[in-house]
């Protein structure tokens, strides 16, 4: 095995750590050990407009970039993409990573991210939904409706009603109409 790649197995390649650190390692981990970034190439086309993720070999560390259909062989690196941009692959990093945990909870995944994004963010949940359990919390109807219509789920309003938190559906632990 080529030494390169042993700093992405180090660097806790499969699974995206909870600050988001080792980004580049998931992605090179998916390009180059898995060698398969289909669903990763397919949610960064659909998000930008056709641009594409450079995933790097490792050499010491991992690293990536993107190009975009205007500026053709100009590559962003890192540093030069929007904070919204990197919220996106960090979101994509951790629904799409080689080893996914049994549970994933997202909390307002939608936060710093153009509207245009909520619908590739919606397809990444439902494709993740189907290796792991995924609980999404959001304000957004957008998305929510982008869950459904990727087949994930039935999006679930919660609201307090007299200082306690409901479910609507929900009754005894259970939805009424059969739903988990």
């Amino acid at each position: 095995m080529p030494t390169g790649l042993l700093v992405v197995k180090c660097a806790n390649g499969p699974t995206l750590a909870s600050d988001g650190a080792n980004l580049a390692a998931v992605f090179a981990t998916l390009a180059h050990i898995r060698e398969d970034t289909r669903a990763l190439d397919e949610a960064i086309a659909a998000a930008f407009g056709g641009a594409e993720l450079v995933i790097r070999a490792p050499a010491n560390t991992a690293s990536f970039g993107m190009t975009s259909p205007e500026f053709p062989g100009r590559i962003f690196e890192q540093i030069e993409l929007s904070d919204g941009t990197l919220r996106f692959l960090g979101v994509a990093g951790a629904l799409l990573g080689y080893r996914l945990p049994a549970f994933i909870a997202l909390n307002e995944p939608e936060a710093s991210l153009h509207p245009s994004l909520l619908d590739p963010l919606g397809r990444l949940i439902a494709k993740a939904a189907e290796r792991t359990q995924v609980w999404v919390v959001t304000h957004s109807e957008p998305l929510a409706a982008a869950i459904e219509r990727h087949g994930a789920a039935r999006p679930r309003l919660v609201s307090k009603l007299a200082g306690a938190t409901e479910i609507a559906g929900m009754r005894f632990g259970a939805f009424e109409d059969g739903e988990a």
